[in-house]
């Protein structure tokens, strides 16, 4: 349709013209109204043209597709591999290669050097869907990070026994957690 359109000069819908894709065999059928146009009139350019909206479409669905999976890990941790630098900030490897996140240096504690390959965890902070691509900012300052963190390394954060009130922090240099509990058996400060 796009190449018709470009061909043409005019929209299709006024034309009658529409395109029959046959699911079976990949063939395709380009009918002006009641009458089926050969390709081959619509040249080299239609052909490259049509290309084009192909690779775009699958573009966009691969992009969608990593959008919904990384929207349900926001707030989370993730680990992944240190790709390159870009000037401050890092770009990590998130799994498949085609995933990458950035950390930005305000999102990295001070003092903290990281070197292509190693594996880190980080935090998904946020998530914004461009023409492009999808970019996903991480972060190993946030506060958040500290308190999934410790639901992974304490089985009673994990159940939920223990409950993190406050997390008060300096990335890189110290960070204080105000926990309780609501059974009495367990001490929660020991715990964590």
């Amino acid at each position: 349709l796009s190449a018709d359109r470009k061909k043409l000069g005019e929209t299709t819908e006024e034309t009658g013209i529409s395109v029959v894709i046959n699911r079976e065999n990949g063939e395709t059928t380009v009918y002006d109204g009641e009458d089926a146009v050969p390709i081959s009139a619509l040249g080299r350019l239609a052909a490259f043209q049509g290309k084009q909206v192909l690779f775009q479409k699958i573009r966009e669905a691969e992009r969608d597709k990593i959008f919904d999976e990384y929207e349900q890990k926001l707030g989370k941790l993730v680990t992944g591999i240190v790709q390159r630098s870009e000037g401050p900030s890092l770009i990590v490897n998130l799994g498949s290669g085609k995933v990458e996140g950035i950390l930005p240096r305000s999102e990295q504690a001070p003092g903290e050097r990281f070197r292509v390959g190693e594996r880190i965890k980080a935090l998904v902070k946020d998530l914004q869907k461009n023409t492009i691509r999808v970019k996903i900012t991480l972060s190993r300052t946030d506060k958040e990070r500290v308190s999934q963190l410790f639901a992974l390394e304490i089985p009673e954060a994990q159940d939920n026994v223990i409950e993190i009130k406050e997390i008060a922090r300096e990335a890189g240099y110290r960070t204080k957690i105000a926990v309780t509990t609501y059974d009495a058996n367990v001490d929660c400060v020991g715990a964590c």
